[in-house]
């Protein structure tokens, strides 16, 4: 069962500098110019059901599985489209919005067009 999915629609200069230290920082498109440049924008779209651990986050080709759902991070991405991905496979959120990923490698090649999908495979 998809519990998201929205396009990407704009990779922010500072997007890979981050990926390098293991983080992504999304944000639907009301966010303000400063807060883009860090990230990647997209379309926003309605959750459909909270982020859990075990689901299964698809950014492009790359595919991860949810390790840790911090606090805030579903109010955070429900409002504003806004999470920070963390591709550290920690079982225990570092900050309250924080998503925490397990995969093989980082997203480097992400692009405009691109469609994030969050999705319980269980259902």
């Amino acid at each position: 069962m998809t519990k998201y999915e929205a396009a990407i629609i704009e990779i922010g200069v500072m997007v890979d500098e981050l990926l390098r230290q293991g983080i992504l920082i999304l944000f639907d498109k009301t966010a303000p110019p400063e807060l883009q440049e860090i990230s990647v924008v997209h379309t926003g779209a309605s959750l459909e059901e909270d982020v859990e651990v075990g689901d299964l986050v698809v950014l492009g080709d790359f595919s991860y599985k949810v390790t840790a759902v911090g606090e805030i991070a579903n109010r955070n991405l429900r409002n504003i489209g806004h999470a920070c991905l963390k591709f550290d496979g920690r079982n225990l959120p570092e900050l309250p919005g924080d998503i925490h990923l397990h995969g093989d490698e980082l997203p480097f090649s992400l692009k405009k067009g691109d469609i994030i999908i969050i999705k319980d495979e269980k259902k």
